[in-house]
């Protein structure tokens, strides 16, 4: 869990940085899954698809 949570900080500190890094907001969400945020996963993919990741356009429609 813990790892977890540093790895959602760092992704955090990354977006900061890079706004328009679609990479750190779908492995944000993959870690938010991992602890349970299921809707802040969902947050993070669709702002993910929406700068163009191909795999997060797949999982923020598939409700994972």
């Amino acid at each position: 869990m813990e790892k977890f949570n540093k790895a959602i900080a760092d992704y955090t500190k990354a977006i900061q940085v890079n706004p328009k890094d679609a990479d750190s907001y779908y492995n944000r969400g993959v870690a938010k899954t991992m602890i349970g945020d299921r809707m802040g996963a969902q947050q993070d993919w669709k702002k993910a698809a929406e700068l163009g990741h191909s795999k997060a356009k797949e999982w923020s429609n598939s409700g994972r």
